[in-house]
């Protein structure tokens, strides 16, 4: 039996237009599984993915020494709140994030 050895080949790097666009269809589920009716699993799914996208793409910024924009960073920002505080009721108590 003969044993593969070489070196996986890696992905291409995707380009950073490559990687807002994901931010901006990813942003654009969440929106659209926040119509009426909603399903939970769908909308956390959503929000896992874009969270998720919006990590890469800051990530990818930070390696090649760009800023990261504002609107991302503050969006990072509530989306890992949001996931350590799925329960939260701030909501019902009339808050605003």
């Amino acid at each position: 039996m003969k044993i593969d050895t070489a070196t996986p080949v890696p992905a291409p790097r995707r380009s950073l237009a490559e990687m807002a666009d994901d931010v901006r269809v990813a942003r654009e589920e969440v929106a659209a599984q926040r119509m009426s009716p909603v399903i939970q699993a769908s909308l956390l799914s959503a929000r896992q993915e874009l969270l998720r996208v919006m990590q890469v793409y800051s990530d990818e910024l930070t390696a090649r020494r760009l800023p990261i924009p504002p609107q991302l960073r503050d969006d990072l920002r509530l989306h890992r709140d949001i996931r350590r505080n799925p329960g939260s009721d701030w909501h019902r108590r009339g808050g605003a994030l």
